[in-house]
């Protein structure tokens, strides 16, 4: 199983970004080869950004075409989020946000380590792989 961070879906479904071509290839292989986990949160804060970058209309196309992904969604619960708390509690000193914990609390439960990502501070997590398509490209 593999997480991607919210920051490469954005880049994967923005043309515009500059980090777009550098996505494409690792997202789709991925989509073909792995199972793909996200929590409700990245389903929130993507359609946030493509709606607020792209417009409701195109946003939605694009958000529409994500949730038709093969994705393993897990549900944000009072659970996770006693879970992501304990998280924040334990990396914000290395950056980590509360969006951030809720992916580092889903990942524990499932002894997930891999990430794909481009941000910093999810990279100085002791105990993740993190996988930055961008730096690779």
């Amino acid at each position: 199983m593999l997480t991607i961070d919210t920051n490469i879906w954005a880049y994967y479904f923005d043309s515009d970004c500059p980090e777009h071509k550098s996505v494409v290839g690792p997202i789709e292989r991925a989509l073909k080869s792995e199972q793909i986990a996200v929590n409700t949160i990245i389903v929130m804060e993507l359609a946030h950004f493509l709606v607020k970058c792209l417009g409701p209309p195109i946003g939605g196309e694009k958000l529409d075409h994500f949730l038709r992904f093969p994705l393993i969604i897990t549900d944000f619960n009072y659970q996770h989020a006693l879970s992501a708390i304990e998280m924040l509690k334990k990396y914000s000193h290395l950056g980590i946000g509360g969006r951030d914990a809720t992916l580092l609390a889903m990942m524990d439960v499932a002894g997930e380590k891999r990430i794909m990502t481009h941000d910093e501070a999810l990279k100085k997590v002791d105990w993740l792989k993190p996988i930055d398509p961008v730096r690779l490209a």
